[in-house]
């Protein structure tokens, strides 16, 4: 298919031009959760997709660990972006929906709602992804078919942007057309990609010797060599997850090695992390990611069954240490004070070791 890309007229996306083919997750989320702050796409989406009508709801992206999140009196919407195929995490939409929806933020279950976006199919996740961890108490099941929505972006995502008009806006529009464009050409649907897609077509029926079947032969074949296809992409997943665990691991150890070597001392290290306590017990923590489900490491103050309500001191002391290390943008999560991903485990620990220490706390 060389000679088609070849043959193309010139063509400019800004986003492709930028991120050269890796658009990771974390930024399709943020393109998402920017467009749902403007009052007309936010209402299009919740009407479309929800069948709801609401003013206007508070829109976060990575936050809480939840991908994008619209929150409002009443209504919490939960939304889940595997639109790179992402591999699913233990009971993660389960904990979404408890953790997050209900004991964070104080939400019913008739109050939340859930859209998962599937890159190419509106396949439902598995129980993996939606019992908690003994496999029982399917979310899906809790919330209701009317509270949750498994969606394409190849399909859904696109129609709907495609749909989209933004009268007397021209920047936003041109946005929207930008991102639809950069998602016409990641799935290959554009009118460019026709003739391609075509070809493609004429080879698949040709090389499985199918091409003088009939459509019911055809299809029972096809099935046969997606599921393989699938099973094999499965694998593929599997085992780049694997490696970048252990990349990921690996970086972190060189991190604590160097750190030990500068500060000249011991810190504890358990299977996915290291770091050391604070006078006050409280944990400065380099993570690996692995064991959230990221394989991004973070750096983070730890502390057993923390709740930022019920213990803002606590917190504000370490907000302070944060704020004299110069770090200003983290999150708060369950037993977690503070934290963020990190790709300057050296330096960020070292500036919160100092500034804890400033404080009185090492």
């Amino acid at each position: 298919m060389e000679h088609y890309i070849s043959s193309r007229p010139f063509h400019l996306n800004v986003i492709e031009a930028a991120c050269h083919g890796r658009f990771k997750e974390t930024g399709h989320s943020m393109v998402l959760a920017e467009m749902l702050r403007h009052p007309i796409i936010q209402a299009s989406f919740l009407e479309t997709f929800l069948g709801l009508k609401y003013d206007h709801l508070e829109v976060a992206a990575e936050t809480d660990r939840v991908d994008v999140s619209l929150k409002g009196d009443g209504i919490f919407i939960i939304v889940e972006n595997k639109i790179n195929g992402a591999v699913e995490q233990d009971s993660q939409v389960y904990r979404y929906v408890h953790e997050i929806g209900m004991e964070k933020y104080g939400y019913a279950l008739s109050q939340i709602y859930v859209i998962y976006l599937n890159p190419t199919n509106r396949a439902s996740p598995t129980d993996f992804s939606l019992c908690d961890k003994n496999g029982k108490h399917n979310a899906f099941k809790e919330l209701g078919c009317e509270h949750y929505i498994v969606l394409s972006y190849k399909d859904d995502i696109t129609n709907w942007l495609g749909n989209l008009t933004i009268d007397n806006e021209p920047l936003i529009q041109s946005a929207i057309e930008q991102y639809i464009d950069f998602l016409e050409s990641k799935f290959n649907t554009s009118l460019l990609d026709k003739a391609m897609n075509n070809e493609i077509k004429e080879l698949l029926l040709k090389e499985l010797q199918i091409a003088d079947k009939s459509l019911g032969e055809q299809i029972a074949v096809l099935e046969n060599q997606r599921d393989k296809t699938e099973d094999l992409l499965n694998h593929l997943n599997s085992l780049v997850v694997e490696l970048k665990e252990a990349a990921s691991l690996k970086m972190i150890r060189e991190w604590q090695k160097q750190i030990e070597q500068q500060l000249k001392i011991k810190l504890a290290q358990d299977d996915h992390s290291f770091g050391i306590q604070l006078n006050n017990k409280v944990w400065l923590r380099i993570c690996d990611g692995v064991e959230d489900g990221d394989e991004t490491p973070y750096w983070g103050f730890y502390f057993n069954s923390f709740r930022k309500d019920s213990n803002p001191r606590l917190y504000n002391k370490i907000e302070r240490v944060i704020d004299s290390a110069g770090l200003w943008e983290f999150d708060t999560i369950n037993d977690w004070i503070a934290w963020h991903a990190t790709e300057n485990g050296i330096e960020t620990f070292i500036a919160l070791y100092h500034a804890a220490e400033g404080k009185g706390l090492i």
